[in-house]
């Protein structure tokens, strides 16, 4: 019996080992058709996905630039209207103009201005007296004539460290310092008028520095110090003091 069994399973596994060779081609392939297809489907539907999410996001671009072209046809139609508006209007305007220039406008009626009549006030440096005429052709309209004032009316200030005043570009030597003030105040423009120059030792150094003064506090010192190092005019806030640049005082 045993011997049977045994004759039995050696028969089906010759049968297995050759099924592969008894079945034709044809069946295997029915067999794997439907997992092959399986995935060919998935992934076609994935690039389909693909496409789909492709194709939304161009639309939407597409709808952004419609929208700003929109919004430039209506900007470029705004200027084109306003170009149109000042075409209209700046041709009256001119003529408005021209008809206010040439009408001529009757100066002897300015009474109000008595020939003749002159104003006189105190100023730094002297008088300044204002003559005022009536609006008259050929009249000269207002004049200012500057009278200088009397030795002993205002006193110059005296540099003897008592009032602050600003220490100006690097030592030089007194033959040359009127040369290097007259440079700066090119150089600087109305930043120091009113200012007179003296020179003061500088330790360490034979040489000057050009200290101009005097000014009305430190703190306008230090603004007007800082505005000459803007200009290129390397300046320290000091003290007022030192002898006469020879020539120029």
């Amino acid at each position: 019996m045993w011997g049977i069994i045994a004759l039995g399973i050696w028969a089906v596994a010759i049968l297995g080992a050759n099924l592969s060779g008894l079945i034709p081609p044809s069946v295997y392939g029915a067999l794997h058709a439907s997992r092959l297809e399986g995935s060919t489907i998935n992934q076609l539907r994935t690039q389909v996905a693909a496409l789909e999410e492709e194709a939304s996001k161009m639309k939407r671009e597409s709808t952004q630039l419609q929208q700003r072209f929109t919004m430039s046809e209506d900007a470029a139609g705004a200027v084109t209207k306003r170009v149109g508006a000042l075409e209209v209007s700046v041709p009256k305007l001119i003529e408005t103009a021209q008809a206010k220039a040439a009408t001529r406008i009757d100066t002897t009626t300015t009474g109000s201005i008595s020939a003749g009549k002159t104003v006189t006030f105190e100023t730094e440096g002297g008088t300044v007296a204002v003559q005022q005429r009536p609006l008259t052709p050929g009249s000269g309209e207002v004049k200012l004539k500057a009278v200088p004032l009397a030795a002993n009316t205002m006193p110059l200030a005296i540099p003897d460290g008592s009032s602050p005043g600003i220490a100006l570009g690097f030592p030089v030597r007194p033959d040359t310092a009127e040369a290097q003030w007259r440079a700066m105040l090119a150089q600087v423009g109305t930043m120091l008028t009113g200012l007179t120059p003296v020179l003061a030792d500088r330790d360490g150094t034979d040489g000057k520095l050009i200290v101009a003064g005097p000014m009305i506090d430190r703190a306008s010192a230090i603004e007007l110090c800082a505005r000459l190092d803007r200009a290129g005019v390397p300046c320290e806030p000091t003290s007022y003091a030192g002898q006469p640049i020879p020539l120029l005082n």
